[in-house]
């Protein structure tokens, strides 16, 4: 069977590329069509044979680029003799809704998303899953709390909505390197070293994590938070740093690759986000056996995270003196946070390895389901 993955992105992804992989191995014919350039993605996932091909036009004319983009996959699954398009993300999903009758293959939507657009109130996001969830006919979502937005909020009926977790081969991250990780430690030497890794949106809610940073602080608390990735919200983060006298406290960092060895170095990663699909930082944090705290009711968590089990879940609204009571314990080694780091790895080994969930595909991989 021929099959495609159509993603807009390059950058690597483990989730993705671990099911490429694996259907490769399975004796598919497995290809990659992104809209940016080639890039670390690609070369992951060419190494096992698999094609990479790219389609990178600027966006100038809002309906031409999308115009474009339809045309063109629908052109390149006749031209393959694409069986199955495993479409991901909104960019590609919005594309793939309407190439899907110009091409005899099968489109799968790859949802990523659960409530992101109703937390931004962000109206082009909403706009567009309307279309989507209008004309997508088989939807693949990776959580219960999506599978939820679709049916009870989004009102979504009559379309064939199946649920399978991300899937990893583990073997595939990168492991620390111990070297950077001390050198890490040294650099931002305190008592207690946080980490948040998220884009610098709103959604991630930031500001109310730096403001528990400060509290902390003003009560001579030794703690430090390095904060990893960009976004637009990168200016306003920054001015509160600066008008709070937090420089020495809180550091933006940006975008790293090695992502994992200041896992390695933190002491604890804290998650805030208010909308999530599936995380996968968590699964990274995990592996390096560290511990979490996420917010309830936000993407898969409530799925496998066990408070003070594997995990640490906190309110998803008004959770300000719930973590600052939290953190201040951690820091005074009233919670043991090594078990809960060694607990979840155990867990995201048994729930999300690739060889757990790969077989779960193969509903896709037959004949088509046209009810």
């Amino acid at each position: 069977m021929n099959i495609l993955f159509y993603y807009p992105n390059r950058e690597r992804s483990v989730a993705l590329s671990s099911l490429m992989i694996a259907f490769q191995k399975q004796g598919h014919i497995v290809s990659l069509l992104t809209h940016e350039p080639e890039g670390a993605l690609h070369i992951d996932v060419k190494k096992h044979g698999i094609q990479t091909f790219t389609y990178n036009i600027k966006k100038d004319i809002f309906f031409l680029f999308y115009l474009k983009h339809i045309f063109t996959l629908a052109s390149f699954t006749k031209k393959n003799k694409i069986d199955v398009v495993y479409s991901h993300i909104q960019l590609a999903n919005i594309i793939s809704v309407f190439s899907q009758f110009l091409s005899p293959a099968r489109f799968i939507i790859c949802r990523h998303h659960s409530d992101c657009a109703y937390v931004d109130k962000n109206w082009k996001e909403k706009y567009f899953d309307l279309i989507i969830n209008m004309l997508g006919k088989e939807f693949l979502v990776p959580s219960q709390k999506v599978y939820t937005q679709m049916v009870e909020t989004e009102k979504i009926r009559n379309k064939n909505i199946y649920k399978i977790r991300y899937a990893y081969n583990f073997e595939d991250y990168e492991k620390p390197d111990l070297t950077t990780v001390n050198d890490i430690r040294k650099k931002y030497k305190c008592r207690l070293l946080l980490i948040k890794v998220a884009r610098l949106i709103p959604e991630k809610r930031h500001i109310l994590l730096f403001k528990i940073i400060r509290k902390m602080v003003d009560k001579n608390i030794d703690v430090k938070l390095l904060v990893l990735s960009d976004g637009w919200e990168k200016l306003r983060l920054l001015n509160y740093i600066a008008e709070n006298n937090l420089q020495d406290h809180i550091y933006m960092l940006g975008y790293k690759i090695d992502v994992i060895n200041f896992i390695a170095a933190s002491d604890l990663v804290v998650h805030v986000s208010a909308s999530e699909a599936s995380n996968n930082l968590i699964k990274e944090v995990g592996l390096c056996e560290k511990p979490v705290i996420v917010c309830q009711d936000v993407g898969d968590f409530d799925e496998y995270i066990i408070n003070n089990k594997n995990g640490i879940i906190i309110s998803k609204t008004h959770f300000e003196n719930e973590l600052t009571a939290i953190l201040e314990k951690i820091y005074d080694n009233k919670i043991d946070i090594q078990s809960l780091g060694k607990d979840l790895k155990k867990d995201i080994l048994r729930l999300f390895s690739i060889e757990n969930i790969i077989g779960q595909y193969e509903q896709f991989h037959g004949k088509r389901n046209t009810s």
